[in-house]
């Protein structure tokens, strides 16, 4: 999968402010750190203009950038793990070592509800994390989203867990004091919003106008990405294949699929 990139770059200004990857290159033109981002022009800023040991590392090692627009934020996820593994950066967290140990169990409580725990429990597990950080934020938006009780979902502690999503409602009711069957339903709908189907699908982003971004995934597995102008007909043509699917891609198309399928369109085949 070659990458056809931005001409070599030496003043930021000429960076945009679009989706894509960058790489920060030596003077001999090998990556020493891969990236990516919804916003190129101003995560580079940020690399230059930090005062942490990492960026004192890049900036004193790095001769020029180069660059490339994605248009869809999980086409540059899986083009910058892409890359990391295949020039191994320096200055890059290896991302093959990336490990899901952080479980978020389905729990029902005593009257039948049912509610959210972070553990590292192997049974009734709904999705997994590698931080306890990231799965209680995940906890969180999902509560919010589906206007889930926090409480039942182990995120807060007070005697009104909805409070604070009430308090626009001029209401104290908690929305865990629905029916159970009411309420189970809400769960339910969550739930099944999460899990990827387990058939060959394309994953179509609903927000850009043509040519679309796309991912085909095939039975849980990543087959590639692309962009086309009529997905449902002749994707394949436009299909760059990974040249390495790892558990880490797999990763990264379910976690994005997590939180943003209300804006992907699927596609079965």
């Amino acid at each position: 999968m070659g990458l056809i990139l931005s001409k070599k770059i030496y003043d930021i200004k000429e960076i945009p402010k679009k989706t894509g990857i960058y790489l920060f290159l030596d003077s001999n033109g090998i990556p020493i750190y891969i990236g990516k981002s919804l916003n190129l022009y101003k995560r580079i800023n940020q690399h230059l203009n930090s005062k942490s040991n990492k960026s004192f590392k890049l900036k004193s090692r790095f001769d020029h950038i180069r660059y490339l627009e994605t248009k869809s934020e999980l086409i540059a996820l899986l083009i910058e793990s892409q890359e990391i593994k295949r020039n191994n950066p320096v200055l890059n967290r290896k991302l093959r070592k990336k490990r899901e140990n952080i479980n978020i169990n389905i729990i029902e409580d005593d009257n039948g509800y049912y509610g959210l725990k972070i553990s590292k429990i192997k049974e009734n597990v709904l999705t997994s994390f590698q931080s306890t950080r990231k799965a209680r934020s995940f906890i969180n938006y999902i509560s919010e989203k589906y206007n889930l009780c926090k409480k039942l979902n182990s995120t807060h502690t007070e005697n009104h867990c909805c409070h604070a999503i009430s308090l626009s409602q001029n209401t104290k009711r908690c929305y865990c004091e629905e029916s159970m069957k009411s309420y189970n339903g809400k769960f339910q709908k969550m739930k099944e919003s999460l899990i990827l189907p387990n058939k060959k699908i394309l994953m179509v982003d609903k927000n850009h106008k043509k040519p679309y971004p796309f991912v085909s995934v095939d039975s849980g597995t990543i087959e590639g990405f692309g962009y086309t102008n009529n997905p449902e007909s002749n994707y394949r043509t436009n299909l760059k294949r990974l040249d390495y699917n790892t558990k880490d891609e797999v990763i990264i198309v379910k976690n994005y699929y997590k939180k943003n399928n209300d804006s992907l369109k699927l596609i079965y085949l």
